[in-house]
């Protein structure tokens, strides 16, 4: 399959028919599709060209389905499928309409505390499952999708941390996580990072998502949003401390 040009009506495998891309990251591009066997609309996420000779890479994205194929919850993204098109790896998952919460925030600014403490509450709960298998290490408000019901849909493992052993295919593609929202020991070391490193990315988005912006060093929310309840400054401070251990 040709995804540079074109690819609409094209079929994939004889299954999955390509209606139209949904956008790209660090390795691959996703497209919705229709599964010509049951006609219901999924996401196909395909490694790109430059990666696919690349172990490492392969390597990786073979970790992405293996570790969301390990979780079962309804706030984790669903992979049913993953295999070769000619030498182009791809995995079709469920299909989530609805926004980003990078989006859904851009399109309100902030967010009410009542919003703000369910949207984390859900995504919390998701990633409480996902620690019994693996770390996530990219937690942000472009891997976190609000449909339209108002449940959410953690995205985007690729990322994360199975074991110590493949610690090096972490860069490739990507970096390891967006640096505004990882942990000061995830800056250090992408391998020594344990739950603590997703509890402060949860810190820093429960600070944006009532403010508007991600905290500078300093910053308080009491004096950005006198509103909100007590104990909302002890909460993202605690998240987001320096020391995992104070977390």
């Amino acid at each position: 399959m040709d995804t540079k040009g074109e690819v609409s009506g094209q079929v994939v495998v004889g299954r999955y028919e390509v209606i139209r891309p949904l956008g790209s990251g660090g390795m691959g591009k996703v497209f919705l599709v229709r599964d010509l066997e049951t006609g219901e609309k999924r996401a196909m996420k395909m490694i790109r060209s430059q990666y696919q000779g690349n172990e490492k890479a392969v390597a990786r994205f073979n970790r992405e389905v293996e570790a969301v194929r390990h979780l079962n919850h309804p706030g984790i993204v669903k992979i049913f499928d993953a295999q070769y098109d000619g030498d182009r790896l791809f995995y079709i998952m469920e299909y989530i309409e609805g926004k980003s919460l990078y989006d859904w925030l851009g399109a309100r600014k902030q967010l009410g505390f009542g919003s703000a403490v369910r949207v984390l509450a859900l995504v919390a709960h998701a990633l409480e499952h996902a620690h019994e298998v693996t770390i996530h290490r990219d937690i942000s408000p472009d891997n976190i999708m609000v449909l339209p019901d108002g449940s959410v849909r953690l995205l985007d493992f690729g990322l994360a941390k199975l074991d110590d052993a493949n610690a090096g295919l972490t860069m490739v593609g990507a970096r390891m996580g967006k640096i505004q929202y990882s942990a000061p020991e995830q800056r250090r070391n992408a391998a020594d990072v344990d739950a603590r490193a997703d509890l402060y990315s949860l810190g820093i988005i429960f600070f944006e998502i009532l403010v508007g912006r991600r905290p500078k060093p300093g910053m308080k929310l009491s004096g950005l949003r006198p509103d909100l309840p007590q104990g909302c400054d002890a909460f993202f401070e605690k998240a987001t401390a320096a020391k995992r251990e104070d977390r």
